[in-house]
């Protein structure tokens, strides 16, 4: 069993680094015995029909001059993938994307230019990042299986909760409870050293967003 989580033009949608919250989730599945690919989609490029998450990142406004229309000829594409149990994920420019596009209800307006450490609920996980944005869309929200944020940091990084849990409901929706139940008690060395690593960068970052 293999999970697929197809990149949208990652050499574009990159700003940040925000395609590390791939890197991260593949080495979290692979700490659980769970084999995981990162296929790159680019311009005319199709998505598997076997993408578990699709994610789009965050980029300049060059980069989407050069990729916003292949992309949104995709909507429909990326919704019948939605529909039939895939996840998404989209970060910054890429969540306002997907917010403009139908995949989200809000609407969002420009404001002036935030930048800083925040800590936001999503429900009742607190969830880490650093806040870079110059509209009013939502620090994070997810419904059911679509995540949107405009956290970076890698915001997978920093939250092992979040991406867990996350990976969890993919598995479930898309691979069965027993992949789900492998995953959820795998309990490797690493995840736990990575955790508590996690745990120190936390305390440092949680007074700079106080501030």
């Amino acid at each position: 069993m293999k999970l697929v989580l197809a990149a949208l033009y990652p050499s574009h949608l990159n700003l940040n680094g925000d395609q590390a919250n791939l890197l991260v989730a593949k080495k979290r599945l692979g700490w659980a015995g769970i084999d995981c690919e990162i296929a790159s989609i680019g311009k005319g490029e199709a998505i598997p029909k076997n993408a578990d998450l699709i994610f789009i990142g965050h980029g300049s406004i060059a980069a989407w001059e050069d990729i916003e229309d292949d992309l949104t000829a995709r909507i429909p594409e990326i919704g019948s993938l939605v529909d039939s149990g895939a996840a998404l994920m989209a970060v910054a420019t890429g969540h306002e994307w997907a917010i403009n596009s139908g995949f989200f209800e809000n609407r969002i307006s420009k404001i002036d230019r935030i930048s800083k450490f925040e800590i936001s609920s999503l429900g009742e996980l607190e969830v880490l990042g650093y806040l870079n944005t110059s509209t009013n869309a939502p620090v994070i929200q997810k419904i059911n299986l679509l995540i949107g944020t405009q956290l970076h940091g890698p915001v997978f990084a920093k939250n092992p909760v979040l991406v867990d849990q996350f990976l969890e409901e993919i598995i479930i929706s898309r691979h069965g409870s027993e992949l789900a139940e492998k995953f959820r008690h795998s309990n490797s060395i690493q995840a736990e050293t990575v955790n508590s690593i996690v745990s120190e960068v936390w305390k440092l970052e949680r007074d700079l967003a106080s501030e």
